[in-house]
């Protein structure tokens, strides 16, 4: 618009100077009800003698919006797309010396994170490792056993752990890199498996299959999500029989154990005497009230409360500072460490329930030494970091106050 504007002016003005038809068109097109001052040399291409009508400008404008309205919608898209195109081609160009920065950044964090963690990262690993092992005997011997008795108890604590082991890999793995929150996180499923571990030791065979059998509920309602939003996912609806079996496998299991065992929890509701169980009703059943708070505070890194956004382990200060974390820290390991510690080494216990074998004992033995190692390598690993931190803090404000000066 502003180019047909000069081109008019120019038209009308042909001795007009350079920059006052750029001026001038520019003031038409944006600021048209101000007056308008021009700088420029007055002597240059002497007087100027300018007459524009509302009839020739109000073209411009009309065509203009014109083009915002109906045009630019259809153009704005390929020009969005073919920029992105370009823009994008640049960042795979240098993609492979971004990642190298990257790596490089990373490796030297994580160096320098377990200059002062690596002591308690290490008995962690050992806790995990014992356990993997034992698992992995205990899953032989019962392999070979020909006992019945407890059969599926006993497979199920054989699962329930092997789970426990890959969440505590995947809890160290997290924490080694600098991911407190996101460890918390990860404990909190292993919490839930120690709960159900607990739960099904204390009640036995009978309760261990209602929990196994109540995975045709778990696939109705999985089935029931898959029905009404196949075609929003983009996949073909699932087959009627499929629909059918399921269906068939829910019913059965409801006229096996009642209406209650349709509910999240129902394969404990008969045991705990509650129609739908919640999990901090299995807590309590199983004697883990105690780690409700803690369950708590991991659940902020899993749903997307107010919370989670104003506390994070991963800032010393948390709730008072202004920093958002956004990756990495050297901070806020002691709670998931410990209580995995812990968690793994119950349901490792819980493993071998009814065992009174001498090279058990000394296993679990070891562990719980492991345990009581830990927790004095943690606390001490976070008061160095916080005696570094204040120090910082400290260096920082007086170095502002020595430039406000």
């Amino acid at each position: 618009m502003i180019k047909r504007i000069e081109k008019l002016i120019s038209e009308k003005a042909p001795t007009a100077p350079k920059a006052f038809v750029t001026g001038y068109a520019k003031h038409i097109a944006t600021t048209p009800a101000e007056p308008f001052e021009w700088a420029g040399d007055h002597d240059e291409g002497g007087d100027i003698e300018l007459t524009l009508s509302a009839e020739e400008i109000i073209p411009f404008f009309e065509d203009a919006e014109n083009f915002m309205k109906n045009e630019m919608p259809a153009i704005l898209p390929k020009i969005v797309n073919s920029s992105a195109k370009v823009i994008l081609k640049s960042l795979k160009t240098d993609w492979s010396a971004q990642r190298a920065h990257d790596e490089a950044r990373m490796a030297q964090f994580r160096e320098n994170l377990l200059l002062r963690w690596q002591d308690a990262f290490d008995t962690l690993r050992m806790i995990y490792t014992i356990s993997v092992e034992m698992g992995g005997e205990m899953a032989k011997s019962r392999r070979r056993s020909t006992s019945k008795k407890n059969k599926v108890l006993n497979d199920t604590l054989l699962r329930l752990h092997a789970r426990a082991c890959q969440v505590t890999f995947e809890v160290v793995t997290l924490m080694e890199n600098g991911l407190a929150d996101g460890a918390m996180a990860r404990w909190r499923t292993l919490h839930e498996i120690v709960v159900v571990a607990e739960l099904l030791v204390k009640h036995g065979e009978e309760m261990a299959v209602r929990y196994r059998a109540h995975e045709l509920v778990e696939a109705k309602r999985a089935m029931d999500r898959f029905v009404l939003f196949h075609e929003q996912l983009g996949y073909a609806p699932p087959s009627k029989r499929d629909v059918a079996e399921t269906e068939k496998g829910y019913e059965a299991a409801l006229n096996l154990y009642g209406d209650r065992f349709g509910s999240e929890y129902g394969w404990a509701a008969e045991y705990l005497k509650i129609k739908k169980p919640r999990m901090v009703d299995l807590e309590a059943a199983a004697g883990q009230a105690a780690m409700q708070s803690y369950y708590r505070m991991a659940s902020y890194n899993v749903h997307a409360s107010s919370k989670g956004i104003a506390f994070r382990l991963g800032l010393l200060d948390s709730e008072e500072s202004p920093v958002m974390l956004a990756g990495a820290s050297n901070a806020g390991f002691v709670e998931p460490a410990r209580n995995t510690a812990a968690d793994l080494i119950h349901i490792t216990c819980l493993l071998a329930h009814g065992t009174a074998r001498f090279d058990r004992m000394v296993e679990w033995q070891i562990l719980i030494q492991l345990r009581d190692e830990l927790s004095p390598k943690l606390d001490k690993a976070h008061r160095d970091l916080e005696k570094s931190h204040k120090a910082q803090m400290k260096f920082e404000a007086e170095r502002r106050k020595v430039r406000g000066k």
